[in-house]
């Protein structure tokens, strides 16, 4: 396993099959993807667990310089092999080294724990995201 930036459209394919399925791939990229960061995780030349972040600061903190991570996604064949937790440790180290106060998302339901597991806490009630499904916010400060 080998973790290293990646351009967006290297993510765009496990987003569309993990995140968007049966939707368009275009319903797979987002408008922050120009200045986002993205790590990809590889075994051999495949990627197969992907995440993005991009600057944005959420109206439920206080601090400035946030940024929200999108798209975090692992092949479903390889999930559970901690792929996806070193595509995050990847990115949260990214974010120390240039003093990034914090890191928050809009977790799915079935995403809580892995979160956090990682360090992050939840900071919302539950919320519907039409033709996505119940979250809630998450946060990790570094």
């Amino acid at each position: 396993m080998q973790v290293r930036p990646i351009e967006a459209s290297a993510t765009y394919s496990l987003r569309s099959q993990v995140l968007r399925p049966g939707l368009p791939l275009a319903a797979s990229l987002y408008p922050q993807d120009p200045e986002a960061v993205h790590f990809g995780v590889f075994e051999g030349e495949e990627v197969v667990s992907v995440v993005t972040a991009h600057p944005e600061n959420s109206p439920l903190f206080a601090r400035e310089g946030q940024w929200r991570i999108r798209g975090m996604a692992t092949h479903p064949q390889r999930q559970g092999r901690g792929l996806g937790r070193a595509g995050l440790e990847a990115l949260l180290a990214w974010g120390r080294g240039r003093g990034v106060p914090l890191f928050w998302c809009n977790a799915r339901v079935g995403a809580l724990r892995f979160y956090a597991r990682a360090g992050f806490s939840v900071e919302s009630e539950l919320f519907d995201i039409p033709g996505i499904g119940p979250h809630k916010v998450m946060k990790i400060d570094l």
